[in-house]
C-alpha cells in the first residue's frame, strides 16, 4: 500500500479509465448485451484476434474461425459475429502493445475456469484455421493462457487436442 493511499490522499481510479480502449471500441458494437456481457464478449473476441494476428497477418480462414467461435461461444448471429470479428482484429492491430495484458486481465476477472478453458480451446482452433499452428501462434496462446490464470498442465492438455496442427511436430518439406 502506498503512503498516499494509507493517508487517504490517493485518487481512486475511475473504472472507465482503466478499461482498455480496445474493449470500449469492440464493446460499443454490443449494445444489445448487458454491459458486463459486452465486456466479456469483447475481451473474448480481442484475445481470439490477438492470436490470429500473432504472425503479423490475419488470414481469411482465421477471420472466419473467429466469427464461428463468436457465434457458438457468445451466441451471436452470423452477421454480428463477422462484424465483431472485424472490429476485434482492427482493435488488436491498433492497440496490441498497450492493451494485450489489460484485456487478458479483464477476461481473467470476468471468467470462470470453464470459460478460460473454452477460450484457450478456441484460441487453438483459430490458430489451426489454416491447418498449421505456427510456433509464434503457439507461444502467443501459451502467453494468453498464462495471463488469464491457467496452469501449465491445463494448457498442455488443451494443446494436445491440436497436436496434428502444431508446426513444430510436422515433417519438414524435404522430409515428406
Amino acid at each position: 500500500m502506498s503512503l498516499f493511499r494509507f493517508l487517504g490522499l490517493a485518487a481512486v481510479p475511475d473504472p472507465a479509465h482503466r478499461e482498455p480502449e480496445s474493449l470500449r471500441a469492440i464493446g460499443a458494437r454490443l449494445s444489445m448485451l448487458a454491459p458486463e456481457d459486452a465486456r466479456f464478449t469483447a475481451a473474448f473476441a480481442y484475445l481470439l484476434a490477438r492470436v490470429a494476428g500473432a504472425d503479423l497477418r490475419t488470414e481469411k480462414g482465421e477471420r472466419e474461425a473467429i466469427a464461428v467461435r463468436l457465434e457458438s461461444a457468445a451466441g451471436l448471429e452470423p452477421e454480428r459475429a463477422r462484424m465483431l470479428a472485424d472490429a476485434a482484429i482492427a482493435a488488436a492491430e491498433s492497440h496490441s502493445a498497450s492493451d494485450d495484458h489489460l484485456v487478458a486481465r479483464t477476461y481473467r476477472e470476468l471468467s470462470s475456469d470453464g470459460e478460460r478453458q473454452l477460450l484457450v480451446r478456441c484460441l487453438f482452433a483459430v490458430a489451426a484455421a489454416d491447418s498449421t499452428i505456427t510456433t509464434v501462434e503457439d507461444n502467443e496462446i501459451f502467453e494468453i493462457a498464462t495471463e488469464i490464470g491457467m496452469g501449465r498442465s491445463d494448457i498442455v492438455a488443451l494443446r494436445a487436442e491440436f497436436r496434428e496442427h502444431l508446426a513444430v511436430l510436422k515433417a519438414l518439406p524435404r522430409e515428406r
